[in-house]
């Protein structure tokens, strides 16, 4: 790989393509920052929420997890602990389905390349065998149906790989919120938007060297 390459996350890539103008330029900052200090990025704020939830979706106490997880939580982390477990609780009490493996996916654009690893999304099957391929979203800000469309179109180009057959969603964790596309999405012109946005974030990442 190149040195001009890139590689982020899923979800840093979601908070840029939902960020303003001005927002995105200080978001890519901080983003180079995290992901060329690995010190930082050991200590992500929502990490241990994130590996919490894939244990809650096998586990057949789901509320003891994520309750054990809060109670490990730093005081500054407590609060968004406990306002993301009331909202995972109150969607998967409604939710009859049971965790399944995955496996990490890449989607490559240019020279960005979005990583997805396995511990980053949730796998779910349901009493009718249907599957769904999950990216939690933890952050405070709210998550319409409109952000949260780049993330899922790159779910499912890479749903092949990573839970064959499964359809993409995105849950908005606070609020106990499942983002899908809609049936008569334009996937060309989502692709097209995706290829400009990738673009737009090299120029981003660059300029913030």
């Amino acid at each position: 790989m190149s040195s001009d390459s890139v590689q982020i996350g899923l979800a840093a890539f979601l908070d840029y393509t939902r960020s303003n103008t001005r927002g995105c330029v200080n978001l890519v900052k901080a983003q180079r920052t995290m992901y060329l200090d690995p010190d930082r990025r050991a200590s992500a704020f929502y990490g241990p929420f994130r590996a919490a939830l894939r244990r809650a979706v096998n586990s057949p106490d789901p509320e003891r997890v994520l309750t054990r997880t809060v109670a490990k939580a730093r005081p500054v982390q407590r609060s968004h602990f406990e306002a993301l477990r009331a909202g995972f609780l109150q969607w998967w009490g409604k939710t009859r389905a049971t965790g399944v493996p995955i496996s990490s996916g890449r989607w490559q654009c240019g020279q960005l390349t979005i990583n997805i690893p396995d511990q980053g999304c949730l796998g779910l099957r349901y009493r009718n065998g249907r599957t769904e391929l999950v990216l939690p979203y933890l952050k405070e800000p709210e998550l319409t149906a409109e952000d949260a469309y780049p993330a899922l179109r790159i779910l499912e180009l890479e749903s092949d790989e990573m839970l064959p057959g499964a359809a993409p969603a995105v849950l908005d964790v606070r609020r106990g919120k499942l983002h899908k596309l809609r049936k008569n999405t334009n996937r060309g012109d989502l692709d097209a938007y995706l290829e400009a946005e990738a673009a737009k974030y090299l120029v981003h990442w660059q300029a913030a060297a």
